[in-house]
């Protein structure tokens, strides 16, 4: 898991160590706002196969301006995430990016805000509400 809020200085520990909360991927709404912000795109595209091994950033998209302070990229237990090479930043203040590293041949499955973690929910927008839990599933070619 890569989470961060207002207190930046907790999450300065070893990159290594960044991926070591993950969700149990429950499928029920988790108590999300009806008004909540939502994900409109990421690439690699949920379900997308032949991912290029090389690609070295995972971004995701939303549907209005989010608070740039907070982030949570999380991880699926028993599933595959990719090694993290930096600190997840956004491009605008709607697009964020997580540096990566991926293998070859592998299926990769990634969170933006946990479905049923309320502390893993740090994408929100600039009133507080938390973004609406999104999972992307990808498979990089050979």
């Amino acid at each position: 898991m890569v989470s961060r809020s207002a207190s930046a200085s907790r999450i300065l520990e070893p990159l290594a160590l960044l991926l070591l909360s993950a969700c149990g991927a429950s499928g029920d709404d988790g108590g999300f706002a009806s008004d909540a912000p939502v994900v409109v795109e990421t690439a690699p595209g949920d379900g997308e196969e032949g991912v290029d091994a090389t690609l070295a950033h995972i971004t995701a998209t939303f549907s209005e301006a989010m608070d740039l302070a907070g982030w949570s990229w999380v991880t699926e237990v028993g599933r595959s995430a990719p090694s993290i090479t930096g600190l997840p930043f956004y491009v605008d203040e709607l697009t964020t990016v997580l540096p990566v590293r991926l293998e070859p041949s592998t299926t990769y499955v990634l969170w933006i805000n946990s479905p049923d973690d309320r502390e893993l929910r740090n994408f929100t927008n600039n009133d507080g509400v938390s973004a609406r839990a999104h999972r992307i599933r990808f498979t990089t070619r050979d």
